[in-house]
């Protein structure tokens, strides 16, 4: 069996090409410990961290945005969410952007855990989280300095058959779904 201690990559060079204050691309030439070297390219987003959000309304179902995503040129069923501001907390910046992003309160927030969706690209932690028993249920909210055109209720039912059907791709999403259905098996609830 190998072992392997944590010894991180030297970087020989660094260069950004593209700053535009939102967003970093990095470019590194790394050496890695055994004599190696190689280029890795990623994003730095210049906000703190990204913030998931599993709304969850009284009757159950659980409430998602459709939003437009250009990289993918398509309208796509995600979970709300947005990018933490400087010297706020995770849960606070839930909170703010389930409201701004679908009108929905709560006083109700469980922390389901923290993830790195693709850590070979992008450098930010995902805090995600469970808001149950949401009021305030508009179906006309719409946000579209943030593309949102829509928000939209699914029983739990639907919500797996439209992830089986390819009809909800977004990647934080499922990693939120999981991360609740976890919870839930936990304490007794699926």
């Amino acid at each position: 069996m190998n072992t392997f201690d944590n010894t991180i990559p030297e970087v020989l060079r660094s260069i950004s090409p593209y700053d535009d204050g939102w967003a970093r691309l990095n470019r590194d030439e790394l050496r890695f410990e055994d004599g190696t070297e190689g280029p890795r390219i990623w994003l730095e987003l210049k906000f703190p961290f990204v913030c998931n959000i599993l709304p969850v309304l009284p009757s159950q179902d659980l409430v998602f945005i459709e939003v437009y995503r250009h990289p993918v040129r398509r309208w796509m069923l995600e979970l709300p969410g947005g990018l933490g501001e400087k010297g706020e907390v995770p849960d606070v910046s839930a909170l703010r952007e389930l409201k701004e992003e679908t009108g929905l309160v709560t006083s109700r927030l469980t922390s389901l855990g923290k993830v790195n969706v693709d850590p070979g690209l992008l450098s930010h932690d995902t805090y995600v989280f469970r808001a149950e028993n949401c009021v305030g249920w508009d179906a006309n909210h719409h946000d579209s300095a943030d593309q949102i055109r829509g928000v939209v209720s699914l029983s739990r039912v639907e919500v797996e058959r439209r992830i089986i059907s390819g009809e909800i791709t977004h990647g934080p999403t499922l990693i939120a779904l999981y991360l609740d259905q976890l919870s839930r098996s936990e304490e007794g609830g699926v």
